[in-house]
This record gives C-alpha cells, sequence and structure tokens, in this order.
C-alpha cells in the first residue's frame, strides 16, 4: 500500500510540477556575436516587469554606457540579475551600422507569487530548517533601494513554517557580484520529534521569533549571516527525557534571545550539475547561542556542520556526505538536534547531539536523461547528554540502512532496509545532498 502511494504521488506531481521547478534548470547568458564583441556601448536601456523598477535593475550591472562589450561582462550581469536578484532578465544587442555601437536593452521579471523550494545549500544559512515546498508572495518595491516585504510558506508532511520578511539592500556590487542585505523577519513554525520510547508518539512543538539578520551573498553560491533572535517555545507532550541539559518545554515554554551566525557554500549549477567539473563540494555551518538575556528561561549553545563532496568515476559520481549536531548548556526539547534524512527508518535519530554520514553511487548521472538510478548507505547516531534512559542514552547509538533509488525529472524515491525493515521514501531533487 505504501508503495502504491509513493507511486501514485510521483505520477500526480510529475504531471502537475514543471521539470523546471524541480531540477532548478538555469537559463544560461545570451551569446555576444563575433561581430559585435569589443563594439563601444552607445545606451543601455531597462525595461522591467512585475515587482521590480528599472532603478533597482541598474544596480545589479556593471556594464554602462560607453564599456566596450565583452562576453564575460554580459556573463556576470546576466549572474548578477538571477543569483543576487533573483530576476528573469533577457537581452537583446542593437547594432548601429552607421557608427558601429551597440544599445543593450534589458528586459527584466520579477514575480509577485513564486514556489519556496530551493535546493538545501542554496537556502540562507540561517533560516529555520524546513525542508519542503511552499509559496512566496513579494510586495511591490517599497523604497529607492529596492526594499520589499515577503510573506512565505514552507511544507513537508509534518513541519511547517510560515514566515514574513522585510529585506533591504545594503550595498550592491556588481563587479565582484555581492550583495549585502539587512532583514526583520518573524516566524512561527511547527515542528515534530517522533519517539519511539517510553511511548510511540509524535510530539509536536511550535516556535514564534521575531529577528534581525546581516546576509552577503554572492554569485559564486558563498554566504555568511549573523543574526540575533528572540524566540517562544512550547511542546504538546513532554518527551520523558530526564537529563540536566534538557529543558522541556511541555512543562514550561522556553524563551530564549539567541545569537547567530552561518556560513555556507552552494554550487553555483542546478542540482542536476552536483558533480564534477560543475561541482566538487557544498557546506553549509551554523553557530548560535541562547546569551539567557531579556527574560530568557535558560541557556545553551548549539553548532552544526554539513559538507557533501563529489567525486567523478567515469559519467556516474561518488557523492558523499556527512553532517553533525552538537549542543551545550541546557537545551529546549524544541530545538533538539535530529540526524534528518536517514531513508530507512521513520523516526529521526534525536538528541542533544546528533550526526549522519551518508554515501551513493550516482550512476551515470552526467548522461542525458530523465531516468536516473542510485545505489546508497548511510548511517547516523544520537545522544542525550547527562543522559541514564535507555532511549535517551550518553553514548552514541549508531543506526544504519543500504538501500537504492531511483529518480524521473527530479522526483526520486528511495527503497531501503534497516534494522526496523524495508521502506520507501521520496524527495524533491536538491533537498539532498
Amino acid at each position: 500500500m505504501q508503495l502504491i502511494r509513493c507511486l501514485t504521488f510521483v505520477l500526480v506531481m510529475t504531471s502537475i510540477i514543471p521539470c523546471r521547478t524541480l531540477a532548478a534548470n538555469v537559463e544560461t547568458p545570451p551569446i555576444v556575436a563575433v561581430s559585435v564583441v569589443g563594439a563601444p556601448i552607445a545606451n543601455v536601456k531597462i525595461e522591467t516587469y512585475g515587482e521590480v523598477k528599472a532603478s533597482t535593475v541598474s544596480r545589479y550591472l556593471s556594464v554602462h554606457k560607453g564599456d566596450r562589450l565583452e562576453q564575460n561582462a554580459i556573463n556576470q550581469d546576466y549572474a548578477n540579475l538571477v543569483k543576487l536578484g533573483g530576476f528573469r532578465p533577457r537581452l537583446s544587442i542593437e547594432q548601429d551600422p552607421a557608427t558601429g555601437e551597440v544599445t543593450l536593452h534589458w528586459i527584466v521579471m520579477a514575480k509577485w507569487l513564486a514556489p519556496t523550494y530551493h535546493p538545501f545549500y542554496i537556502e540562507e544559512p540561517l533560516s529555520p530548517p524546513v525542508e519542503g515546498v511552499g509559496f512566496v508572495v513579494k510586495s511591490p518595491e517599497l523604497s529607492s533601494s529596492g526594499s520589499n516585504l515577503a510573506v512565505s510558506t514552507e511544507f513537508t508532511r509534518r513541519a511547517n513554517i510560515a514566515r514574513a520578511e522585510y529585506t533591504i539592500p545594503l550595498r550592491i556590487n556588481p563587479i565582484t557580484g555581492r550583495v549585502s542585505e539587512f532583514l526583520l523577519n518573524t516566524y512561527g513554525a511547527k515542528g515534530v520529534f517522533r519517539a519511539s520510547q517510553p511511548y510511540a508518539v509524535d510530539i509536536y512543538s511550535w516556535s514564534t521569533a521575531f529577528g534581525a539578520n546581516y546576509l552577503n551573498r554572492g554569485t559564486n553560491g558563498t554566504q555568511y549571516e549573523f543574526g540575533l533572535v528572540s524566540a517562544r517555545s512550547t511542546s504538546a507532550k513532554p518527551t520523558y527525557i530526564v537529563a540536566p541539559s534538557m529543558y522541556d518545554t511541555f512543562y514550561k515554554p522556553a524563551r530564549n534571545t539567541v545569537l547567530e551566525a552561518g556560513l555556507s557554500h552552494a554550487c553555483p549549477g542546478p542540482p542536476t550539475q552536483w558533480h564534477p567539473p560543475y561541482c566538487y563540494v557544498q557546506y553549509r555551518a551554523r553557530a548560535s547561542d541562547g546569551i539567557g538575556a531579556l527574560g530568557a528561561t535558560n541557556e545553551f549553545q548549539t553548532y552544526t556542520a554539513d559538507i557533501a563532496h563529489y567525486t567523478r568515476v567515469g559519467s556516474s559520481t561518488i557523492a558523499l556526505h556527512g553532517a553533525l549536531w552538537r549542543s551545550g548548556g541546557v537545551l529546549p526539547t524544541s530545538y533538539i538536534n535530529c540526524a534528518a534524512g536517514l531513508h530507512g527508518y521513520a523516526k529521526a535519530w534525536c538528541g542533544t547531539d546528533a550526526q549522519i554520514l551518508q554515501a551513493e553511487y550516482r550512476i551515470g548521472d552526467a548522461l542525458p536523461g530523465n531516468l536516473k538510478f542510485f545505489l546508497l548507505g548511510e548511517t547516523a547516531a544520537s545522544r542525550v547528554r547527562g543522559g541514564d534512559q535507555i532511549f535517551a542514552p550518553s553514548k552514541f547509538q549508531w543506526h544504519s540502512d543500504a538501500g537504492f533509488g531511483v529518480m524521473y525529472r527530479g522526483l526520486r524515491f528511495d527503497i531501503t532496509h534497516g534494522a526496523e525493515g524495508g521502506r520507501i521514501t521520496y524527495e524533491f531533487q536538491g533537498q539532498l545532498f
């Protein structure tokens, strides 16, 4: 029955979601004809549609009137508009046969409604860790700098988030391809901890937060972020974990003031190109400190690191992935660390600390075609600092599984077997490593 539901889901989603959305295909920059390379630029025109103004688009362009036309410069401006501005640009190049000068005509569109699906490493390094699909609604520009208000949602099977964010672009450097932004945001989220002992239950938690962040992004995929967040969290049921390192948010809500810092690097191409020579390594790291100020109920620290490495074997790829979650102080149970992503088990392995190792052999992933196959193996472990219960041990306990996966047009499902038997899972390409 589970296999039938999964196959039905794959067929339905494949029919209603374009391949462009799932595979995150990237449009290539326009090609500059050899006959106009080096020609002087007489004018740069900007035509816009949707929620963007010409004055904002011009801040992302390094090529101006009086410059010479070069392919590399056009590539840079195109990348600035797509990767930094989030726009959909087109360019036409018109040459005056009498003078030999050219006019650049940029046509740029910014949608007010778009899906929020993004590959994991492309997300902001301090974004709430909810991997799902939803929508974002953007307002018209509210200032001359291009500030805007956006409301977004993301949904998974059990965890959901709704977020409102006001973005103020601070500085755009089109030459280096970097932009810095100041963000004011608030969100509400529902999470879940799947306990198996002493009772097999889903323990839901709810969090609300207000924060201010500084984000610096580049076209090369590297970004870093700093933030200050005030958060409140509570849980629907107790975890029954008794340890000096845990604060159970069922008995009393947790209030925390948190300083955060994050760094990430994503491959510039779409997930279909997550292999050499386009992609060798991706990573994401984050540290937070619940400093105990402004009426906080407890103090804690969390550290996360996630890295994926890709090695070419003919037309196939060996992909290795590792992640770890560590904490200190007294961690709220609604912030519990889970080794998510283990295919062969219905529950994640959670505690104050967790870690995961995964390996995949992606067969012929560099070859054209919509159908791909994978061989995979993985293991994960968790612990509770100071814990002495069977279901909350103080030492790491490892769990492993192995299996194979099939992907069609960006939708992937895996069949794996672990200590609890066989299991089928599905996900969108790019939400894994």
